[in-house]
């Protein structure tokens, strides 16, 4: 899924929800998914930070993510 169809896709449920949701149960989906949302890229900050410098923290093989990284494995 490319960004477009995302932002397509996020505009479309989220009109779906506004027509289908009374405005209290709306704003308690929005409060809800704005703290998901918060937390989830505070996660994949905090990681990227543990894990900065993968060698020298022990972490040989990951990315600043601490995502699989197999570049190594690939160099001559």
């Amino acid at each position: 899924m490319n960004p477009c169809q995302m932002n397509a896709l996020i505009a479309a449920l989220t009109n779906y929800l506004y027509c289908t949701l009374s405005k209290k149960d709306f704003i308690f989906w929005n409060v809800f998914f704005s703290e998901l949302s918060k937390s989830m890229f505070g996660m994949e900050i905090l990681r990227g930070i543990c894990m900065w410098g993968g060698k020298e923290r022990g972490h040989e093989g990951y990315d600043d993510f601490g995502h699989e990284n197999f570049a190594h494995e690939h160099e001559e």
